[in-house]
């Protein structure tokens, strides 16, 4: 990709505190496009992160209404907010990174977002998301599905594109006892890494030849 990305939108599906790859696809546009109308897939990063914690790899699941069993598209998804996730959720990260050398500088941008009720699963990601780009200083525009604009060609990421990105290793708090870990949430590299962490994304050098592009809106 070149000077040309300024005419280009990122489409991605929604998902929970993406992982790194996610980001270092992400950095590369000014304009990304949530799929809202995509058939909703359980059991993804839509409504589920990786945390690094003291015990190794954690995920955290945001509960959906309709359980196992929902076939709704993505933007209809509401959150179960019939349990307490948000607390625990919060506190698993609190636990994970309370420690790290960055927490006390990002952690009240995130923690608000934890503090608020949403219903639908879209807005909450999209909302974290958002806190995230803030963090890294990213001055993106953030969308539901893709923005009509003749000018604007439309990229979507093909198969295989995340298996041709190479994560370096960067700081983690838990390393010594379990070894690097890649590709964890975005979180773990922003509280581990703090203003280095966008310097890291940018070196990770995605591989374009495997994106799809569309210019239907």
């Amino acid at each position: 990709m070149n000077s040309e990305n300024n005419k280009v939108t990122w489409m991605t599906e929604t998902q929970y505190l993406p992982p790194v790859s996610a980001f270092v696809m992400m950095r590369s546009f000014p304009v990304i496009a949530i799929d809202g109308e995509e058939d909703f897939r359980k059991s993804t990063t839509r409504n589920r992160c990786i945390i690094i914690g003291v015990n190794g790899p954690l995920t955290l699941t945001v509960p959906v209404k309709g359980g196992r069993g929902v076939r709704d598209k993505t933007r209809d998804i509401r959150i179960s907010n019939e349990e307490k996730w948000q607390h625990r959720h919060w506190r698993s990260i609190l636990s994970a990174y309370g420690k790290s050398s960055y927490f006390i500088f990002y952690e009240e941008k995130l923690r608000r977002q934890y503090e608020k009720r949403y219903e639908f699963l879209i807005d909450f990601n999209t909302k974290l998301m958002g806190a995230c780009f803030e963090i890294l200083q990213w001055r993106k525009e953030i969308g539901l599905n893709p923005m009509r604009n003749d000018q604007q060609k439309i990229l979507r990421p093909g198969k295989g594109i995340v298996q041709n990105i190479t994560l370096r290793r960067y700081y983690q708090v838990f390393e010594s006892r379990h070894g690097f870990i890649a590709n964890a949430s975005i979180v773990d590299l922003l509280f581990n890494s703090g203003n280095e962490a966008d310097a890291y994304l940018e070196k990770c050098h995605p591989d374009f030849d495997h994106i799809t592009i569309s210019e239907k809106h």
